[in-house]
């Protein structure tokens, strides 16, 4: 099946954002545009699979600056939101939250926060290509989702039924659309032979390509028609005595070669600049890569953040506002990173300035933002 709408306006508004206005002036009527704003933040916290600790959704409201833990259990009876939770968005009035562990994607009513649908994944796709969703996009009135089975879903956000489904390449994770394509990030799970994919939502069609540089994939940027990966270290050899190869870093894409822009581990996309954590099981490093005015190498520059945390788990950006929201584990009784009881985030200006810090679950893996669209008249 194909999907042949504009793929543009989806990833505008609701994914990775860049702001998304549109002006209108009509002769007979009043002067308006539309504006991006925000409310809140959710964090998804994955649990810890080996301990049998479930993941859980964590809601910070603005208005009231108050974290609520387990946000999702609360409003549905105590249920649990699952095993490994990943990802998460808001499109519409709808929120989306993968969960890998339990081969689920749930569908949120963003004001009650109560349930609407639980999509089985290994029962929408099949047991062996729906296993494990990990990232997803959202647009054009669908839900675009990766899967540890090797395919890209399309699912429709009114019906939740599938639309299409795309083979990819092996383990994808991260994804982000341009125009009327989809580039798909795919992992190899760490060993070494990680690729990308394009999907034609014109045509259906998907081309593999094989990049040189590019060893294991994790996430996609695209900024003015420029395609960017974050690229992992990879390993060879089975554990325990697997040897660690390459490195992590943004990369440019150049048809079947990408060159090295800047060290990154965790990396979140804002207007064109690049929201980077480096080295961050040692001596963490932030920085902010501007890709406007230097697209092929990028013009790095030290974040600055006035307090720091302890062990950085991720990091993102709020797209209506501009402010830095970094993940951390808290530091445990032996000095280290403590993954089996809850995180926190802090929360910083869009000049690095702290603002606040909120708990989190255990694990923090992600953030997603309450984002919306309202009409300013002009005066």
């Amino acid at each position: 099946m194909t999907m042949k709408k504009s793929f543009l306006a989806m990833v505008a508004l609701l994914v990775s954002a860049p702001l998304f206005f549109t002006s209108c002036n009509d002769d007979n009527g009043p002067s308006f545009h539309y504006e991006v704003v925000s409310d809140g933040a959710f964090i998804v916290n994955s649990g810890n699979m080996y301990s049998s600790i479930d993941g859980s959704l964590t809601g910070i409201n603005y208005a009231s600056n108050v974290a609520v833990q387990k946000v999702f259990a609360a409003n549905n009876g105590g249920q649990s939101l699952g095993s490994t939770p990943n990802d998460g968005l808001v499109y519409g009035d709808k929120m989306y939250v993968v969960v890998d562990g339990s081969n689920t994607v749930e569908v949120i009513n963003k004001k009650t926060m109560q349930r609407i649908k639980q999509i089985k994944t290994t029962e929408l796709l099949g047991a062996a290509e729906g296993k494990s969703p990990r990232h997803i996009i959202a647009g054009n009135g669908h839900i675009f989702f990766t899967t540890y089975g090797g395919y890209v879903a399309a699912v429709d956000t009114v019906n939740f039924k599938l639309t299409a489904k795309y083979k990819v390449g092996s383990y994808p994770e991260g994804l982000a659309g341009y125009a009327s394509s989809i580039v798909v990030a795919n992992s190899d799970y760490a060993k070494g032979h990680g690729n990308i994919s394009i999907i034609n939502l014109g045509t259906g069609e998907v081309e593999p390509r094989n990049v040189e540089g590019i060893n294991n994939p994790q996430k996609v940027f695209i900024n003015n028609g420029n395609v960017y990966i974050l690229d992992w270290v990879y390993y060879e050899g089975e554990y325990p005595n697997s040897v660690e190869k390459g490195e992590s870093a943004i990369k440019y894409l150049a048809g079947n070669k990408a060159t090295k822009v800047t060290d990154a581990y965790y990396a979140s996309m804002l207007n064109g600049k690049l929201y980077i954590i480096s080295n961050p099981y040692a001596v963490a490093k932030y920085s902010v890569c501007d890709l406007n005015s230097n697209p092929y190498q990028g013009t790095t520059t030290p974040l600055n953040l006035s307090e720091g945390v302890f062990s950085p788990a991720g990091i993102d950006v709020d797209p209506a506002t501009g402010e830095i929201f970094v993940l951390s584990y808290n530091q445990g009784e032996n000095g280290y990173a403590d993954y089996y009881s809850n995180g926190y985030v802090k929360r910083y200006s869009k000049n690095g300035s702290y603002m606040y810090s909120y708990d989190t679950g255990v694990g923090p893996c992600a953030v997603f933002f309450n984002v919306g669209v309202k009409t300013i008249f002009d005066n």
